[in-house]
């Protein structure tokens, strides 16, 4: 009688060590596929500012080409908006490559070149540094006026900035 209800306590022992078992990984399977839910949003979230900082980024050295004084039109001490003068350029397009350690500061890893569109056809090339290896690119186009000083005329043209991002 003894060894029965010993059989019997152990047996009941035994069921309830694998209950406790089963509901340990049945909670262990949860809190693991709540982690990896986390990380996925974790990451979603990394890659958006990711790409807003970029972006961010691309907008600054933009801003920084469209009122650089090397470009800018003037007269009589009075910058135009969003205009840039032909002599000027041409000069800048020169002088800006052989000086790129300076320039790189101001605009990191990027392309920036200016092209008439009308009436022209003409295309600078202003700084150039795109990295090696695979890389994001984010292009900015800003519509821009040229102005060409010995005719004391306008033309119309398109400011690209390409962007680069590892």
């Amino acid at each position: 009688m003894r060894n029965d209800l010993l059989d019997k306590m152990k047996k009941k022992s035994q069921v309830q060590m694998g209950e406790t078992i089963a509901v340990l990984f049945v909670f262990f399977i949860l809190v693991f596929m709540g982690f990896m839910f986390y990380t996925k949003i974790i990451k979603a979230n990394i890659g958006e500012e990711s790409a807003e900082r970029n972006q961010l980024k691309a907008i600054e050295i933009a801003q920084r080409v469209s009122f650089l004084p090397e470009l800018q039109c003037s007269q009589e001490n009075i910058v135009t908006d969003n205009c840039i003068d032909i002599l000027k350029l041409g000069a800048a397009s020169e002088i800006i490559p052989k000086n790129e350690i300076f320039y790189y500061d101001k605009f990191l890893l990027s392309t920036i070149s200016i092209k008439e569109i009308y009436p022209g056809s003409s295309e600078w090339i202003l700084y150039d540094r795109p990295p090696e290896g695979l890389a994001n690119k984010i292009s900015t186009n800003i519509p821009i006026a040229l102005f060409n000083a010995t005719q004391r005329k306008y033309s119309f043209g398109v400011l690209t900035i390409n962007t680069f991002n590892r």
